[in-house]
């Protein structure tokens, strides 16, 4: 039996920081002490905005303070094209405003002054809640899948039970046993009498001929 442990994949950084040196200072600590792997550093807001969008990065820190576009300004724009977890790097007199955008994204922050240790806490804390946050979008868009697909069935259902006199128990058996033969699912075969095609592959909808039921006619 292999015994062979994966490494846990390295985190991919953009940061933008208006002061050169404190920008190097934090792109350094983040790679050498914490094993993070910094993409691009910028330092203006339009140039995270770019950065973002081309390097499609698991975490992005910017300062708050960027010039030109401001950095939660930036992240906004960002936000409406490709949402990501990002770490907001603020002064004191930022911080409410920080704080009103915590529940609409996936964000964290930091007063300054700041450690690195500081910055590693913030991204960890804010990776785990975007992994949450993954983890329910994916689960209500599955829902509302489910939903959607079961929809489908029942108005299908409700044409064949119209069309042929079938009972609802029959409309569904011939439905489920025709995607069954067809190797294909419920839904789209739903969709196939919705649209008038009625089952695929050629096999009728109308029930079996009743010589009996024809003499009677």
């Amino acid at each position: 039996m292999s015994t062979d442990i994966v490494a846990p994949a390295v985190l991919k950084l953009v940061v933008a920081v208006p002061e050169q040196g404190m920008r190097v200072d934090v792109c350094q600590a983040l790679e050498e002490n914490f094993g993070y792997a910094v993409l691009e550093q910028v330092r203006t807001g339009t140039a995270l905005q770019r950065a973002v969008l081309e390097q499609e990065p698991d975490i992005v820190i910017f300062d708050v303070r960027l010039p030109g576009i401001n950095g939660l300004e930036a992240l906004r724009q960002i936000y409406q094209v490709q949402p990501v977890p990002a770490v907001a790097l603020c002064e004191q007199g930022d911080r409410e405003t920080v704080q009103s955008m915590l529940l609409g994204y996936s964000l964290s922050y930091v007063l300054k002054p700041y450690e690195a240790h500081h910055l590693d806490s913030a991204i960890r804390v804010v990776r785990a809640r975007w992994e949450v946050v993954k983890e329910l979008t994916q689960a209500n868009a599955a829902l509302r899948q489910e939903l959607h697909n079961r929809k489908l069935i029942e108005r299908a259902k409700g044409v064949l039970m119209k069309r042929y006199r079938w009972s609802e128990h029959e409309a569904y058996q011939r439905l489920q046993r025709s995607a069954m033969n067809r190797r294909i699912s419920m839904r789209q075969l739903a969709e196939a009498v919705l649209n008038g095609t009625e089952f695929p592959g050629g096999e009728s909808t109308r029930p079996a001929y009743n010589a009996q039921e024809s003499a009677h006619a």
